[in-house]
């Protein structure tokens, strides 16, 4: 079974979220869009660190977004919020193991890679963020160090993932 399989439900629970809907819509605005970049960016600046830290970045260093990230942000020209839950999760992250950390740049990354692709043609900005150097060979090489091991720990960044959207919801209400 794939691990994507694994994760199944709580994908799909993510993209029936008002907000996720709301933002393959192509109906957000700058400024809740400038909330979810900088929750995001600072989500995978203390992710992408620990992968760097580990190594496991190694000869896959291009996934990486978080530098991206902040320039959209940037480009934007927003003031943006910080949510309790980019607090906790970031804090979460110190506690993940090595191997686990894989799980958390598969759910995050891996959203970038495919779901991103859409979600560039529809959200303020350049999304320079979706934009990625020899996309196929990129996710070749991630997909090699993936296995079913990782479901568990990617299923808590689904909901870790929804946590946030329903911040932003409930912040922007959001239905």
């Amino acid at each position: 079974m794939a691990l994507r399989d694994h994760i199944k439900e709580n994908h799909d629970l993510a993209e029936k979220h008002p907000f996720v809907k709301l933002l393959f819509s192509g109906g957000v605005s700058t400024h809740i869009y400038a909330d979810y970049l900088l929750n995001q960016y600072l989500m995978y600046l203390k992710l992408e660190t620990l992968l760097e830290h580990y190594g496991l970045l190694q000869g896959v260093e291009t996934v990486k977004r978080s530098k991206l990230m902040l320039d959209d942000f940037h480009e934007l020209k927003f003031n943006a919020k910080v949510y309790n839950v980019t607090y906790k999760y970031v804090s979460y992250l110190d506690t993940v193991s090595k191997e686990n950390l894989m799980a958390h740049m598969y759910v995050r990354h891996f959203g970038d890679l495919f779901g991103g692709q859409l979600m560039k043609k529809v959200v303020p900005g350049s999304g320079s963020m979706y934009e990625f150097e020899d996309r196929s060979n990129l996710i070749k090489k991630l997909r090699e160090r993936l296995d079913d091991n990782l479901a568990d720990e990617a299923n808590k960044v689904m909901l870790w993932a929804i946590d946030l959207f329903q911040e932003l919801a409930d912040e922007h209400d959001i239905r």
